[in-house]
Order: structure tokens, then sequence, then C-alpha cells
């Protein structure tokens, strides 16, 4: 297979109708990841159509620029956390854009790449960082975090039930030897949980230390605070989110966008001059289709989100 050819986007078709409006505009994807989406984007745009692409891995700077070579003059790719977006347009003098795309998560690429530790499928190093320059790693949440601290983060990023007794566990083994391995954390997770439960299980503790390493939850909260400001009237903002926090975050702050009025529910007017800043897109929740679910079954926690700007 073809190194520049193996990523998979995620709700392709909804997010190209969704997003692109304007064949002349610029469109940022604050996510590179695979560039699957930036490719079918710019595939959409004319000569004078423009895609910005952010991401923290330089990895995927480097295979964005061969997978996108095709479009070399209408990209700008930018090293960087996406909740930098403002600053970052205002360093290539944009004012305002056409849409955002914020596909969150994993991509295709870090899962296949097993020495980065994301996957519990493989034994590899504990890292999970997307940004490999930073010094926070897995393997030193694992270590060096109190035993509270991590029981919190299973808790409130994974959403899992037996966090205490994991976080027990790790604590006990870690006294013994360092755990610097992900099969070392998968055979701590073996020993708690009913073995019907452990593949779950897995997955919400990778997932809960994922998020706390990369820092995610706080990224997407300063991003969407950024992206009214960042799109130009009728501008319109994609969101796909894999976990449920973010889901729920982003949710929020559309409907909040939405439907600010806070005047009391008994008041016959609004009274409080609070007016909608954005025109929610997707009233129902889009997921893939049957068809997508059959041929990447990686979609299938994805959950589409869209608003457009109308103040």
């Amino acid at each position: 297979m073809n190194k520049y050819n193996y990523h998979v986007p995620v709700l392709l078709n909804e997010v190209i109708h969704y997003l692109v409006t304007d064949r002349s505009g610029i469109y940022v994807e604050c996510t590179l990841g695979g560039a699957g989406h930036s490719y079918s984007i710019l595939k959409q745009l004319n000569d004078d159509g423009r895609l910005i692409g952010i991401d923290r891995d330089k990895e995927a700077i480097e295979y964005a620029k061969q997978k996108l070579k095709l479009f070399e003059k209408q990209i700008i790719l930018k090293y960087g956390t996406f909740s930098n977006l403002r600053s970052i347009l205002d360093d290539e003098g944009i004012e305002g854009v056409d849409g955002i795309l914020l596909d969150l998560g994993l991509s295709s690429r870090h899962i296949d790449s097993v020495e980065r530790g994301f996957s519990y499928l493989s034994d590899a190093p504990l890292d999970m960082r997307m940004n490999t320059e930073q010094e926070l790693t897995a393997e030193a949440v694992i270590n060096d975090f109190p035993v509270d601290t991590l029981k919190k983060i299973f808790r409130e990023y994974g959403e899992e039930r037996f966090a205490g007794k994991i976080a027990a566990r790790i604590d006990r083994a870690r006294k013994k030897e360092r755990i610097m391995r992900t099969k070392q954390l998968t055979d701590i997770i073996s020993g708690v949980v009913p073995y019907k439960m452990r593949i779950k299980t897995f997955s919400r503790i990778f997932q809960a230390i994922r998020i706390h390493v990369n820092d995610e939850l706080n990224q997407l909260e300063r991003v969407l605070s950024q992206t009214i400001p960042s799109l130009k009237l009728k501008g319109r903002l994609v969101t796909i989110a894999y976990h449920s926090l973010e889901d729920r975050m982003i949710k929020a702050f559309m409907q909040e966008k939405a439907n600010p009025c806070i005047c009391p529910p008994e008041l016959p007017v609004c009274v409080c001059g609070r007016n909608p800043e954005v025109r929610i897109l997707t009233k129902k929740i889009v997921l893939p289709t049957e068809k997508e679910l059959s041929e990447n079954p990686r979609s299938r926690s994805a959950k589409l989100r869209s608003f457009e700007r109308i103040l």
C-alpha cells in the first residue's frame, strides 16, 4: 500500500457537504492527521481556494506535504496546536475564513504507529504524545502521578467504573518496577476487571491517559472560543468528536452561541439583548452510515456537528 494513501477520512461526504460553501474560499483543517479530509476539501476548490492545515505532530506535517503535493500552491501547513488558531491566522494576515474543520481524537496514522504507544493492541513504550517534543509522556503519568490523580484521570476522562481499583493496582505494581510498556499496563488492568470487560476497559484507560498527556479537553475549549471570531459571516464550523466528553463540550458551546438568551422563561420578550451568533446546521447529530461502518470500523464512534456564523 502506498504510504501516502492509507488514511481513511471519517464522514468525508458529510464534511464536504457542511463545510465547503465557496470554491474560492479559505478553509482550515485544525488536525491534519493523514490529510485525507484536506485532500478532498482541496479537490472541491478552484485555483483561488486555499487551505491552512495545522498539526502539533511534525510527522503529520511532513506526511501532508507529500499527500497534498498536487496542491502545494494552495496550502499553508503550520506546526503547532490548534488552540493557537487565531494567532496562526493573524500571522498569515487572514482576518476570516470560510470554514473550519475540527476532527478530534487519533488519526489512523497514530494508531498504526506502534512505537508511539497509543494502542493497547501492541506492546510498545508508554508514550502517547501527539507532539513528540513535549516532555510529558504516558510513562510519566503512570509512574509519577499520585494514585488519587490517576483515579481522577481514569474516572473523568475514561468514565471508567473500575478507576479506583485500577489506580490502586498500578500503584502497587510501580513500587516493584517502573511501568514502561503498554503490555505491562494491560496486564495490570487484566488483574482488576472481569474478563468480558477487559477490552472496553483497556480502551477507556488508554483513552484517558492520552487525553491527559495531550491536554485534549483544554485544547478543545480554547479553540472553540476562537472559532466564531475566525469565521467570516456565513462561515462554517464542522466538528467530529469520538469521545462523549468532547461531544458534550461541543454541543454545549454550539447551543450557547445559538441560543444565548438568559432571560427568565416567564418574560414575554427578550430583554437581555443577547443575539444568536450562529445557526446550528445539524439539528440531529450526524453519524456514519452502515456502509461506512462496514468499510471503516474506526468510524463507529464518530459524531459530526456543524454551525454557520450569522452575526
